[in-house]
Parts: structure tokens; sequence; C-alpha cells
């Protein structure tokens, strides 16, 4: 049986501690809490990344609501286990957890942290590098059913490996920190690597978003099998999407349905969607030059059903709480608003607009988001907020058709 002090023999000159997320203690380098930027020695962890993964507990944990077989996840790029503990911890219908990471002193905390929680009994470690470890679940009776991938960078030259090794109707989560990749800095680069140009706008976080579902996608459709995106969200240096994949010659060959592009003006700032790729594109709003991004994905990329699942197990969660914690129901405040507004979101507008768009080119004060999408909405025009931007929004209405219905608001 592995303990605590194993690790404090092994790296007596490292400073450990143990903190909370969720249900779960997680051993953890001290200098990573105080670090802008955690080092990935001894072993990585981002305590930013925590609302990050608790989305992911309740996104898996709804996920398999109805899984009546054995569950097993796998942690690709474990780190310290942070992600891994929880699923062991958090949802106990989970009966196999498998970590894996090229340092041994991430999966040296991650034993200990296993102990710390009595969850060692249903894990397994690896250390191996990413698709040599994979390869062990290539047979049809070892895949897994949920696989995440969060590395450091680009995840593209793990998708075969990952794609080979999850099972039929089995669910990847994907982190991209590549941003500057995806968000147009190294358009050449994205295109070598996403098959996707990006376009450098004030919605990019979307725009790089679908670009990885794409890239999925195209790869998966290569393969024989076909995602269906069941959630997404960005922020600041992250892309996460998570995908239902299944075996399907029929739907990889429909795969192109989902991919198309965005057409974006620069001048007037229209943007519209397209399925073709011109050569030579004119804005129909300004007839000035447009830009293209893409290919990338245009259909929808929530499982509304999933996150309805997800608000109810927030609420009923919360009801349970006698004694409550701030921090615990904070978090489950912002959760929850968090959850609604992807429900709310037209998410099959691959674009979204900024308010303050609409403030520079009326030469106006900004108005509240909910006024915008308010007076859109009773002026005909299907509005949403998005999860995108705190200031963004989704509208079927042109660039023209949002400002008269701003110049309406603030003239009122």
């Amino acid at each position: 049986m592995i303990s605590l002090k194993i690790l404090e023999q092994n790296y007596t000159s490292k400073s450990w501690t143990i903190v909370k997320e969720g249900d779960t203690q997680i051993l953890v380098p001290s200098h990573s809490l105080e670090q802008k930027e955690p080092s990935k020695f001894p072993a990585f962890f981002n305590p930013a990344a925590k609302f990050n993964r608790d989305v992911s507990i309740m996104l898996y944990k709804n996920f398999i609501q109805n899984y009546q077989k054995k569950i097993s996840f796998i942690d690709s790029l474990s780190g310290v286990g942070s992600r891994g503990l929880r699923v062991a911890k958090e949802i106990p219908k989970v009966s196999k957890v498998i970590f894996n990471d090229f340092n041994i002193a991430a999966i040296q905390s991650a034993k200990s942290s296993a102990v710390l929680n009595n969850v060692f009994y249903k894990c397994l470690y690896s250390n191996n590098d990413v698709c040599k470890f994979l390869q062990n679940f290539v047979d049809h009776s070892e895949r897994g059913t949920i696989i995440d991938l969060d590395p450091f960078g680009s995840p593209v030259q793990y998708l075969d490996c990952v794609l080979r090794s999850i099972e039929n109707g089995g669910l990847i989560s994907i982190t991209a920190t590549d941003t500057a990749v995806l968000l147009g800095v190294y358009p050449k680069v994205c295109h070598r690597k996403y098959y996707g140009i990006p376009n450098r706008t004030k919605y990019s976080l979307e725009i790089g978003t679908r670009i990885l579902l794409s890239c999925i996608a195209l790869v998966a459709s290569r393969l024989d099998l076909s995602i269906k995106p069941v959630f997404a969200h960005s922020y600041r240096n992250y892309i996460r999407v998570y995908c239902r994949v299944n075996k399907s010659n029929r739907l990889a060959n429909r795969v192109h349905e989902n991919i198309g592009y965005i057409e974006h003006c620069s001048n007037c700032g229209h943007r519209q969607m397209t399925k073709y790729c011109g050569t030579d594109t004119k804005c129909q709003n300004c007839l000035r030059r447009s830009r293209l991004a893409g290919p990338l994905w245009i259909s929808e990329i929530y499982d509304k059903n999933l996150i309805d699942a997800v608000i109810k197990n927030i609420r009923d969660e919360q009801k349970k709480i006698i004694q409550y914690d701030d921090i615990y129901y904070a978090s489950n405040e912002i959760a929850e608003k968090f959850f609604t507004i992807a429900k709310r979101e037209i998410d099959s507008i691959p674009f979204h607009f900024l308010s303050d768009e609409f403030g520079k080119l009326l030469r106006s004060s900004t108005l509240a988001i909910g006024k915008i999408v308010q007076g859109l909405q009773e002026e005909g025009h299907p509005s949403s907020l998005t999860i995108f931007s705190s200031t963004g929004f989704k509208t079927s209405a042109t660039v023209s058709e949002i400002r008269n219905v701003i110049s309406k608001i603030s003239n009122r």
C-alpha cells in the first residue's frame, strides 16, 4: 500500500500541500499554488483550472447516468491526477480510473492522493508516452468509457490514439491550450495542425473552439467514426470540448454536413455562415472584401438534455446541504448560471457579437447585454447570451438590424 510517506522520502527537498476540490483531497506541489504559471517540476498542477474540472465532473456524472455496465475513466495526461482523482472519489459509478503521465513524480503523487481519498482499490497507474499508453486500450474489450486528454499545448498529435481507444458511444474530453494558434496569432500553424484557418476577431474563442471540433470530426471520420459534441467552453488560455463518439460509416460519410466557414467583414462587423470556401468574398452589408475562417464546426455544440440533467443535479445537491460551505455553495451557483446560459444559447449559430462592438459603431455608451438580447427578441429576432463571453450574444439579426434595435433602446 502506498502512503504519503513515500512521497515525502523521495522528494524531501520539495514542499507538498494537500488542497481540496469538491469532495477530493489532492497532494500538489506547494509552489504551484503561488506561481502565476505552474511549473511542470516536480509535477504539474494548475489551481486556476478548478472550475474547468468542476464542469468535467458534472458532465461525466450525468453522461453515465443511464449506463448499466462497468465504466472506466482514462486520464491520459494526468499530472498529479486532479481530474481522475475527483472522478474516482465523486463519481462512485465509475469502477476503474487509469492514470498516465510521463512524469513519475506526478504518478507517485496521484497514488498517494488515491490512498488519502480511499479510492486506491479502483485506480491503476502508468508512466508512459500518451500513444504508447493508449495502445493498451485498442482492443474492443479494453476500450475506455470516458477518455480525457489535457496536454500542455496542442492535442492534435494524440487524436488518433484517443479515438482508437474509446468505446462505441463513449465520451472524449479534449483540451487545447495553444490558444494563440487557434485564435489567429499564427494562422499558418493553425492550418497545418488543425486543417483550419482562424480569424482574429472579437469572437475568436468560439472560432477556435469550432476549428478544434472540425479537426476532431475529420480525424474521426477517417477511422469510420462520428462525433457529436455534447459541450464546449473556452476561457483565456484553454479551449475544451466534450464529444460522444460512435462507430458509423454512414455518419462518417456525412461529416461535411457539419462543417463550413464564417465570412467576416472587418470594416462593418458583418458576419455570416457559409458552406463554401470562395476565393473572392464580398460583404453583403458594405461590399468590402470579407475574410473566411474555417473549415470549422457549424452545427450545435451542446446536448441540451445533458445540460438539463446537470442543472437538475446541481439544484438537488444544493438542497441536500444542511451546513452550507460558503465556497462550495458559491461554486455551485456559478456553475448553475453557466450551464443555464448554455442551455438557452442558440448554438446552431457558429459566431456571436459583443455589446461593446456597437457602442463603438454608434459612438454611444455600451448597453447592458440583457437589454440588447431582450430588445432583439421583442423585434422578432431569435437571440441569446453565450458562455463564450460575458458581453457576448447570439442572434439571427444582421449588423444593420442590431444597430437599429440598439438605437431604439438608447433613444427610449
